[in-house]
Parts: C-alpha cells; sequence; structure tokens
C-alpha cells in the first residue's frame, strides 16, 4: 500500500508559486479586489495601477479599520471608485475584538465565485492571516486567490534614531523604543486561529523579533514557551542590511536561551515558509506550535498559508497598545508584486 504524505510534507514537496514583480494588477470582468483603508501611500497603490492600464469590470470590498483614524483613505478611495463605477461593499475591522474576520468576508456578496485579489500592502498582521486562513479552508482552498504587495519607498526607522534607542536602553532597561509600536496591550488569540492540540505539552514558540522588543517580551511572558524558532527577517534592499544585527540587540536575543535562530527574506514568502514547515516536521510530534505573526507583511502570507492546512498550529499575535502617528509608518509607494495562490489547491484536503 502506497504511503500517505502528511499534508506538512505535501506542502514541503510543492513546487512554491513565484512572488512576480508586475506593471499592472490584471483584474477583470467578475474579480473582486479586497483592500484595506489603510493611510500609507502604498495602500491604493493597486487600485490606482488597475485603473491607469484601464482594467474594468471588476469589484472593490473595502476594510476599514476600527478605531477610527482620521488620515486613513477610506473616502479617498469611495470616491475614485464612484468616479470610474465599480461596485464597492464595505467591511469594518475592529482591532479590539478581530475574531470572525474571515468568515465574515466570505459571506460578502460574489465571494464564491470569480477570483479574489487580496492586497495586503495596508492590512495589519493579523489580519491577513485571518484572510488567507479563511481563503484557503474553503471547499476549492486557494483556487482563485492572489495576494498583491506593494513595497513602500522609504521604511522606518532609519540607523540613526535605532542607535539612539539603543543608547537610552543602556541607560534605562525600563525604556521603551517607539518606531512602529510601543509597548503590548495583549497578546491576541482569536478563536478561528486557535488550537486546543496537544495541550499540555511543551511549547515551541515561532515568531520574528522586530524593532518593538515589547512584543517578544510580552510572548515570552504571555506564552510561557520552553523553546523558541526566532526568524530573523533579511531585507531585500542593500541599504537596509544594518537592520538584523540591530533587532537583535534591541531584543537582547543572546539572553534567550533554548532557542535555534533561523533567517529569511523579509520579501521571498517561500523562505520563510519552508522554515515553518521544517520546524513543524522537526517538532510538531513533540511541541505544541505556536506561531506568532510579527515579522513582515510578506512573511505574514508565508504564515497564513501554514494555518489554512494546519489546524493544530495555534496563532497568536501581540497586539500594540500604542501607534505611531501615520506620518512616521512607511512613506512612498515602488514595486507592486502579485502571487498566484492556485497552486496551493494542489495539496487536498488540509490537516484535521
Amino acid at each position: 500500500m502506497p504511503r500517505v504524505l502528511r499534508i506538512d510534507r505535501k506542502l514541503s514537496l510543492l513546487e512554491k508559486p513565484p512572488l512576480l514583480p508586475v506593471k499592472h494588477v490584471g483584474l477583470t470582468v467578475g474579480d473582486i479586489l479586497v483592500l484595506c483603508a489603510g493611510f500609507e501611500d502604498r495602500a491604493i497603490k493597486a487600485l490606482k495601477v488597475s485603473l491607469e492600464a484601464g482594467e474594468s469590470g471588476y469589484s472593490v470590498i473595502l476594510i476599514n479599520y476600527l478605531p477610527f483614524v482620521a488620515e486613513n483613505r477610506l473616502e479617498e478611495i469611495r470616491r475614485i471608485c464612484q468616479a470610474h463605477c465599480i461596485p464597492i461593499q464595505g467591511l469594518q475591522y475592529d482591532r479590539p475584538n478581530p475574531s470572525g474576520i474571515g468568515e465574515t468576508l466570505l459571506t460578502l456578496p460574489g465571494m464564491k465565485r470569480g477570483n479574489i485579489l487580496v492586497d495586503i500592502s495596508g492590512m495589519s498582521k493579523l489580519l491577513i492571516v485571518q484572510i488567507l486562513a479563511a481563503l484557503g479552508k474553503r471547499p476549492f482552498g486557494f483556487s482563485g486567490t492572489t495576494v498583491l504587495y506593494t513595497m513602500a519607498q522609504s521604511y522606518p526607522p532609519n540607523e540613526y534614531e535605532v542607535d539612539e534607542a539603543l543608547e537610552k536602553m543602556k541607560g534605562d532597561p525600563l525604556y521603551s523604543a517607539m518606531f512602529l509600536s510601543s509597548g503590548v496591550f495583549e497578546v491576541t488569540v482569536v478563536p478561528e486561529l486557535s488550537s486546543t492540540s496537544m495541550e499540555g505539552q511543551p511549547i515551541r514558540l515561532i515568531t520574528f523579533p522586530s524593532f518593538n522588543p515589547n512584543q517578544l517580551a510580552a510572548l515570552r511572558s504571555e506564552i510561557q514557551s520552553s523553546s523558541f524558532t526566532l526568524i530573523h527577517g533579511i531585507p531585500p534592499l542593500k541599504e537596509n542590511a544594518w537592520r538584523p544585527a540591530k533587532i537583535k540587540t534591541m531584543n537582547r536575543i543572546d539572553s534567550i536561551s533554548n532557542r535555534e535562530d533561523r533567517e529569511a527574506s523579509t520579501l521571498d514568502y517561500e523562505e520563510t515558509l519552508n522554515l515553518l514547515l521544517e520546524a513543524y516536521d522537526k517538532y510538531g510530534m513533540t511541541d505544541r506550535i505556536v506561531v506568532a505573526p510579527t515579522g513582515s507583511k510578506m512573511q505574514t502570507v508565508a504564515v497564513g498559508i501554514l494555518r489554512a492546512f494546519m489546524d493544530d498550529v495555534q496563532i497568536v499575535y501581540p497586539t500594540p497598545r500604542i501607534f505611531p502617528k501615520p506620518h512616521e509608518y512607511t512613506t512612498g509607494a515602488t514595486q507592486l508584486y502579485r502571487l498566484d495562490l492556485d497552486k496551493f489547491s494542489a495539496v487536498g484536503n488540509r490537516e484535521k
């Protein structure tokens, strides 16, 4: 009798679809574009590129964040869609109460037919995982599903700001550097991404150290994991090559025992997905796997794909207590990328 491969091994052997730079979105009649009304410049790049190329016949699902932020591009996107006669549906995402957003999205008209293009450029990381996990769990899986991602021109903080923060941390261990966020409100667990598998077993926490050291500190405190897999992001741009070493220093990585350090591109999702699958294969039979998607947006896509298939993987997220002002986020919008997820549908049934 032929051996039946575990679902994670099927994913490992699958030839992953590439993330491709594109000049056009490729939207056509009947397609649905899902995007967020964020305040970053790149949040509306894909929509503008599509219109500049003369693409038409598609509709838009616009996700609006709560609590309200005046700088969000909600009204701007609505005006653009109205001016070009693009049908638009609204969906609210309450950050303090994020449960069920993926399932709610699937109930909207049109979501059960046509192609779904999800622009993650303006999305929060937990939302990315929730949406991809929901789409991947449909009877036809990721068939007809595409991820769109736009790189920013400038990514804060700069090296001078980081060095200044590190100096302050030397003199004050309680000093909290605030770049993209500061402090942790709570470690969020939504029901649809939770797991009771292997309760009572030792926990291996897989996470991505960032410029917010409070996130890793909160995870270590709340999760009570006995071992760690730390995936350090490698930026694709040479001018940001200094970041991984400074993030390690800021998070005091060397003080964490029983850990393994891995590296993966912040842009190439496949590197991260392969590391996640490797960790699952190595530790999944003995440890309870908990993943906190605190890395880049494309690394978060890898987490979402994994969770769509592996129900026994627990997803948690250290929700920031304070967010800085919109002008302190990324600025500009450069290359647009497209990732077609259809190939993942060939994997078949998900892990039960």
